[in-house]
């Protein structure tokens, strides 16, 4: 079964397209959440786009199916399973984000949430801070000795990767890592390649690649495509996984038939090449 996720963006617009309509069930049975995605939307009712956020969280029953909604595991878990034939860790992350969500369908108003939105907020500004700390380290680190060879690089990577799994890093196979997560390699190389080529380029203006680079590892899953109207994605169309990553207009996807459309061209489409 073709599967399809969203970033953050994508499902404030289906807030405002599915307000009333529902996407059809088959349709519904297509779609799965980031787990990230979802904490960044919640966190949102923390700021001054609360009320979209709230009408997104409310349109989910409308676009997900309500019975059996889809979460993907965290990314971590998600290189245990996909890269190292591990079995997951215990999940801790899921049935909060389904109380959190919960609640945010049985609330009157985002108003009443905003302490709820604050608290995550300050929570994955943290995360993200300490990301974007991590890159600025390895950029200025590749800016005083040259970049590495593409061999040194592509090792780097997979080790690291390893090592979010807990997976012996002795023992990766980096041939395979790079392949099945080749979108993130790329587009994390390209980050790296613009920040040292650029002086004045600035780590924290750009901290939000670290959602969009999270996004990027679940197509490890040959089964999985990402929908998002984020731009910045065509930083991977050299990727072996660039057909997977799908583009479109948020016009389109604010508008109930417009995203029907888009959501079963990508289904059919996927089925048509299996």
């Amino acid at each position: 079964m073709v599967r399809i996720y969203t970033d953050t963006n994508v499902l404030r617009y289906f807030g405002t397209a599915f307000a009333e309509a529902s996407l059809p069930d088959d349709l519904q049975m297509q779609l799965l959440l980031s787990p990230l995605t979802l904490m960044e939307l919640i966190s949102q009712l923390g700021t001054d786009g609360a009320a979209e956020a709230f009408a997104a969280v409310q349109a989910l029953p409308r676009v997900h199916n309500a019975g059996a909604t889809g979460m993907l595991p965290w990314s971590d878990d998600l290189f245990r399973i996909c890269l190292f034939n591990l079995p997951p860790s215990k999940d801790t992350i899921t049935p909060a984000l389904n109380k959190a969500v919960i609640k945010i369908l049985n609330a009157a108003n985002a108003e009443d949430l905003s302490d709820d939105g604050k608290e995550l907020r300050a929570l994955l500004d943290a995360g993200k801070d300490e990301a974007a700390k991590n890159f600025s380290a390895v950029l200025n680190s590749w800016r005083s000795e040259g970049g590495l060879a593409e061999e040194n690089h592509r090792a780097i990577f997979a080790r690291s990767i390893a090592r979010r799994a807990r997976f012996d890093e002795a023992k990766v196979d980096v041939d395979f890592v790079v392949k099945n997560l080749n979108a993130l390699y790329v587009f994390e190389k390209h980050r790296m390649e613009v920040g040292a080529q650029n002086q004045d380029y600035n780590v924290d203006k750009h901290s939000n690649d670290v959602y969009d680079a999270e996004l990027l590892i679940y197509l490890a899953d040959s089964t999985l495509h990402l929908l998002t109207g984020d731009k910045g994605f065509r930083r991977v169309e050299k990727s072996s996984q660039a057909s997977r990553v799908h583009l479109a207009d948020a016009a389109c996807l604010k508008d109930p038939e417009c995203a029907t459309k888009t959501i079963r061209s990508i289904v059919e489409a996927a089925g048509a090449m299996a």
